[in-house]
């Protein structure tokens, strides 16, 4: 039996972290090729997360491995890269035949011409991964050349790079089959922010995704390396399946859509909560929403299905967000009133803000707090700008802004990686903790969340269990945030 190993290290990045990672996610990309592969009669084994370098070598040691396919994100490559390096050299060492070594993912499709001249690196593929992977092992398994699976480049015989034709997107993805699903990470996946239910009452919390691709061009984001500027959907049929398989088998009880726009589409956003009502599942789900793409009816839509939280990027003060995200346009009193009417009914408002833009300034990044003040948000994430491969401002970051000894394995947005012009690393650093703790200290904000609580008590726990973890993870001290609910809620 042929069989092939699906490795992304997370490295410290596989806890929760309180200004910018409040999940411990599960492996979905993986999932997906090890449900793809096995229609090919293809075995595969996931390395997730800490990956046990031991274990790993040992599992070469006594099976007949075929290939060895990382996802990268950028900050992994360089762990990824000098794993395939210990790989090719055991396998030399042993005067073995080395397995095919293949990189996927964002970093590999941003910059594949880069990557696959990596010495122990034979095939990268770019993009859309399921069905070239599924190609790719294909041939290597009939010994046939490469030179006809699309989406690809390669090494020929002679180590030279050669790349294939482009590969078209997989136009129908009700298609792909469900992911395969694994309970030592189902079962360890949780969503430590102010979700409901409560991360001591989750239960098989679970991603699925309802479309792929984005349309916009976000100066931050590199998402048309993988999926060009074209959406692909599934039927809300199929994603209410997998949701109610997930239910019966894991007991899921909470979903993550991580779609890059989820209500790109206004009325696929409608369809959705239509089957989410119709099934009346005991599951509630968020995702990620465009705030300019949001109006009443599809508040409306998504409280009644059962949607529980708003995952807004709003990036900045809403003076530069036009320059930030493609084709971002909404007046200023339509933003609020959005924002108000999804608190009024009870939907949870999380917003994604970026600081450290090389314009920015002290003021301008405190005035942060001023805005947040005058909107209903209930939780905020703070990431500094970060220049990816494959995004709109790499080449000009790259140029002006990374030192010479940039290292891609800090490309996390976890901490600044560009020389600010006049700010150093630890005023950001200091900048963003003073923004977050401001912004929970605030009377205002306090006030606000009891107000919502009392109106919404199933909410209470939700606040309390992430307020909780704020402290816990030494953001807050004395129990500073916890206590105003406990003195105000006892």
């Amino acid at each position: 039996m042929n069989k092939v190993l699906l490795i992304q290290p997370l490295g410290y990045l596989n806890k929760a972290d309180p200004f910018s990672r409040t999940s411990e996610p599960e492996p979905l990309s993986l999932e997906y090729f090890q449900a793809i592969l096995e229609q090919i009669d293809v075995i595969s084994d996931i390395h997730y997360g800490k990956i046990d370098e031991d274990k790993l070598f040992q599992e070469f040691l006594s099976t007949s491995i075929i290939a060895v396919c990382f996802s990268v994100y950028t900050y992994q490559y360089p762990y990824c890269l000098g794993l395939a390096k210990k790989i090719k050299t055991v396998f030399r060492d042993l005067n073995k035949e080395a397995p095919t070594i293949i990189f996927g993912g964002y970093h590999s499709s941003a910059m594949p011409e880069i990557v696959i001249k990596e010495e122990p690196i034979d095939i990268v593929i770019k993009g859309e991964g399921e069905y070239a992977l599924r190609d790719v092992i294909k041939n290597i398994i009939q010994k046939e050349s490469l030179s006809n699976v699309n989406g690809i480049w390669y090494k020929n015989e002679n180590g030279v790079p050669l790349k294939t034709s482009n590969r078209e997107r997989i136009e129908n993805i009700d298609q792909l089959p469900f992911p395969k699903r694994h309970l030592e990470f189902i079962s360890k996946y949780k969503q430590f922010q102010i979700t409901y239910p409560a991360a001591s009452l989750q239960k098989g919390v679970a991603q699925v995704i309802y479309s792929k691709g984005c349309s916009y061009s976000c100066i931050f984001c590199s998402s048309e390396s993988i999926w060009g500027k074209k959406i692909t959907w599934r039927s809300p049929k199929s994603v209410l399946d997998e949701i109610e398989s997930l239910h019966n088998t894991y007991g899921t009880n909470l979903i993550f859509f991580p779609d890059l726009t989820f209500n790109h589409d206004k009325k696929r956003v409608i369809d959705i909560c239509n089957e989410f009502v119709k099934r009346d599942l005991p599951i509630h789900w968020f995702g990620l929403f465009r705030l300019d793409k949001l109006d009443a009816e599809i508040l409306h839509a998504l409280k009644e299905a059962k949607c529980m939280k708003l995952s807004i990027g709003i990036e900045t003060d809403n003076t530069d967000a036009d320059k930030l995200k493609g084709n971002f346009s909404i007046s200023k009193d339509e933003y609020y009133k959005i924002l108000n009417i999804a608190d009024e009914i009870g939907l949870v408002i999380k917003a994604f803000l970026i600081i450290g833009f090389p314009n920015d300034t002290v003021e301008k990044i405190r005035n942060y707090n001023i805005f947040l003040r005058t909107t209903p948000i209930d939780e905020i994430v703070v990431s500094f700008i970060t220049p990816f491969p494959g995004t709109p401002i790499w080449n000009e970051y790259h140029k002006n802004y990374l030192p010479n000894d940039y290292d891609f394995s800090e490309f996390t947005v976890e901490s600044p990686v560009i020389n600010h012009p006049t700010l150093t690393k630890q005023q950001l650093l200091d900048l963003r903790l003073e923004i977050v703790q401001n912004f929970y200290l605030d009377v205002a904000y306090q006030k606000r969340i009891l107000d919502k609580i009392a109106k919404y008590p199933h909410l209470r726990n939700s606040y309390f269990e992430y307020f909780k973890f704020l402290e816990d993870s030494g953001v807050f001290y004395n129990n500073q945030l916890t206590n105003f609910l406990k003195e105000r809620m006892l």
